[in-house]
């Protein structure tokens, strides 16, 4: 046997690893599984102007990601995302979210509907720090 370090793996590998870490954890966790979905604002062209990518697993909400164009942005399109996001995650009966963000990012904006941080990398790309958030939702 041999270690061998990938910088710029293959996509086939990681998928490999993945789904062998989700087998594992399926015969651990009973209906173990994930799903996806987005939520996108669209202009004419279907060029995506804003969006939110998310995940349902555990009971909880993952949102992996929200981009809001530079135009877009503090006309309330984020916090329509977000709160289509939750309401999808309370039908499916979801306990919490969780997401994390960063120190630059503005935090606040997810403090501000209700996220507490629970977890802090401090010094994470230099004087940064990466947030780690959760909101309860029932």
């Amino acid at each position: 046997m041999k270690i061998l370090t990938e910088f710029n793996p293959l996509l086939n590998e990681i998928e490999f690893l993945e789904k062998k870490l989700f087998q594992h954890n399926s015969k651990k966790i009973e209906n173990y599984s994930y799903e996806q979905f987005i939520l996108k604002a669209v202009d004419d062209s279907n060029s995506i102007l804003a969006g939110i990518h998310c995940q349902i697993g555990g009971n909880w909400l993952y949102i992996e990601s929200l981009w809001i164009d530079k135009k877009y942005r503090s006309q309330g399109l984020g916090k329509e995302l977000l709160g289509r996001a939750e309401k999808i995650a309370v039908e499916k009966k979801c306990f919490g979210v969780y997401l994390y963000t960063y120190s630059f990012q503005n935090p606040g904006f997810y403090k501000r509907f209700g996220y507490n941080v629970f977890g802090t990398l401090e010094n994470f790309c230099n004087e940064n720090s990466k947030l780690y958030m959760k909101k309860i939702l029932v």
